[in-house]
């Protein structure tokens, strides 16, 4: 990756960081919440009424998920394979294709 697509991959990031953050936010509460009903052990969850204000309940259970798991989440983000040649390769057939038409 050159210097001019990073740039262009943070910019873009920065751009929808509001929208990633809520996505990430909600799968999040999600899978907590269906982890919660799956195993029937935590069937007497006391705080139902959390479920109320759901955006109080996705900001707590991401900020907790954050807390427990930074260290580990940006030592995976390290040994992440990148999609970019992937893509590349996939936009290097498609334009040698459309030239070939």
């Amino acid at each position: 990756m050159n210097s001019k697509q990073e740039r262009k991959i943070k910019d873009l990031i920065s751009k929808y960081n509001d929208i990633l953050l809520v996505s990430m936010r909600l799968a999040i509460a999600e899978d907590f919440v269906n982890l919660m009903i799956v195993n029937r052990d935590d069937s007497d969850f006391v705080l139902k009424d959390l479920f109320n204000d759901k955006e109080e309940f996705n900001k707590l259970i991401l900020k907790e998920f954050l807390k427990k798991n930074r260290t580990s989440v940006t030592q995976e983000l390290k040994y992440m394979k990148s999609p970019l040649p992937d893509f590349q390769n996939i936009l290097k057939k498609k334009n040698k294709n459309s030239s070939v038409k």
